[in-house]
Order: C-alpha cells, then structure tokens, then sequence
C-alpha cells in the first residue's frame, strides 16, 4: 500500500472554502418589507397567494401576520375568490417598495 502524502498547497483552498463559509452572512429573516419587495417586481404588481408564500420562504404564520399588518396599513390588497385570492400592491405600497429598493 502507498503511503498517503497530501499534494503541497491542497489545504489552502480548503481553508479558503471553510472562511467564505463562516464570513458568509446569514441571510435576514424575511419581513413585510420582503413581501412589497417581491410584489413590486412583478409587472402587473400582483400574486396568487400561494406563490407569494412560497417565494417569500416565510412559515404560514409569519406570512399570514405580515399579510394582515400590510393589508392594515394599506400598502397591500386581497382580492378574489377564497381559492383563488390574489395580493395586489397598492400605490402607496409601490411606493413604499421602490422606497426601500436597495440603490
């Protein structure tokens, strides 16, 4: 049996590796913001519910508060048959999302 002998300079890319990983930053939790982000870059500035869900990552509970405290607050719309609904951004929450788009 061969001996086993590391090729000179095959740690560094590990190590390398293992820092990005640890200075990468964790990705903020999402937040009502996230979802007048996600509906503003839609062309008609609205989504089926379920896909506004599931492309926000957020858990049902967390979503439905977010959906409750925007639609309160007037930045968002719900509209259309309860298997069907389709959140609608409002203009004032456009304007709140085109706002908080990073520059």
């Amino acid at each position: 049996m061969a001996d086993f002998k590391p090729h000179p300079g095959s740690f560094l890319p590990f190590l390398e590796s293992s820092q990005r990983s640890v200075s990468s930053p964790t990705p903020s939790p999402a937040s009502p913001l996230t979802l007048l982000e996600i509906l503003g870059r839609q062309a008609q500035w609205n989504l089926n519910l379920a896909d506004l869900q599931t492309l926000s990552g957020m858990d049902p509970n967390r979503y439905r508060e977010s959906l409750k405290s925007l639609r309160d607050t007037g930045y968002i719309a719900i509209e259309g048959d309860p298997l069907a609904e389709v959140v609608k951004l409002t203009d004032r929450g456009a304007e709140v999302s085109r706002l908080a788009r990073p520059a």
